[in-house]
């Protein structure tokens, strides 16, 4: 016999519950006792079977009731450096890497063994008491899934405020000119509304203010096509590529201006561009 006794709620423990098949051999009880639920769980057959299953069940118990709102309170209590939106969004993260299968598989796995290692040598778990006074581990992946999140949520900042500058310069430059398109391949190339190859000594300049160190073609392509400020930007780019970072940044710098090439035979710029209508 094993009791598992939980603060939460006949029909939250259930959701869970359903997803997993003790098997045939076991039969299950439910108590209510004071301001707990009570699983008790009656089984035959072979103990490693059913305390695996079991334990898996335990620790999906603690990853949504307990740890969760553990690392909400760690993150709102400790991180004073951050706004109240910035907290939310730093949990928001993190919960998404606690569910995330490929993430901290080590750190879930300790958590797993700890839950084995004490049912099968005890007859009842006060999940909640455990996770407070027994499991060592807890602190372990709590503290590792914030300092990803805080991380990434850090990344996403500073991606954001780049974004917003090169806004700013869009923003403040009148259009030099009417069209530019943009091929997306192996290497990046500027047409104009001609299909005219803008020769790339038009960015010397540019580039001769930016460091070797770290300088990359994207950042070139930006600054390049920011310098030349179109009013209006044709992306070719084909399947391949579509999913390039790049991509990602004239849309978001760009906004309204940006246009994609729909159908066009030319986009592996094997042949020049169409001209514009």
């Amino acid at each position: 016999m094993l009791s598992i006794g939980v603060k939460e709620t006949k029909s939250q423990i259930n959701d869970i519950f359903n997803k997993y098949d003790f098997g045939n051999n076991v039969e299950v009880k439910e108590e209510k006792i004071n301001d707990r639920f009570f699983l008790i769980f009656y089984f035959e057959g072979k103990e490693e079977e059913f305390y695996n299953i079991i334990s898996l069940f335990i620790s999906e118990i603690i990853f949504e009731y307990y740890l969760k709102e553990i690392i909400l309170k760690d993150v709102f209590m400790k991180y004073k450096n951050f706004s109240r939106d910035e907290k939310v969004e730093i949990v928001q993260l993190a919960y998404k890497n606690l569910y995330n299968e490929n993430e901290f598989v080590k750190e879930k796995e300790l958590i797993f063994n700890e839950v084995y290692d004490y049912i099968s040598i005890n007859d009842l778990m006060i999940v909640d008491g455990f996770v407070s006074f027994r499991l060592k581990s807890r602190d372990k992946i709590i503290n590792e899934i914030i300092k990803r999140s805080i991380d990434e949520f850090s990344a996403v900042k500073e991606y954001r405020e780049f974004i917003n500058i090169l806004q700013y310069f869009i923003d403040i430059q009148e259009p030099k000119i009417d069209l530019i398109n943009v091929v997306i391949d192996d290497e990046y190339k500027l047409y104009d509304k001609e299909n005219n190859l803008i020769d790339n000594d038009f960015f010397s300049d540019i580039i001769s203010e930016l460091s070797d160190d770290g300088i990359n073609e994207d950042d070139i392509l930006i600054s390049s096509i920011i310098t030349i400020a179109p009013q209006r930007l044709i992306i070719h780019v084909n399947e391949e590529n579509k999913d390039k970072e790049i991509v990602d940044i004239l849309q978001s710098v760009f906004i309204d201006k940006v246009e994609f090439c729909k159908g066009c035979n030319l986009c592996n710029i094997k042949v020049p561009l169409n001209k514009e209508k």
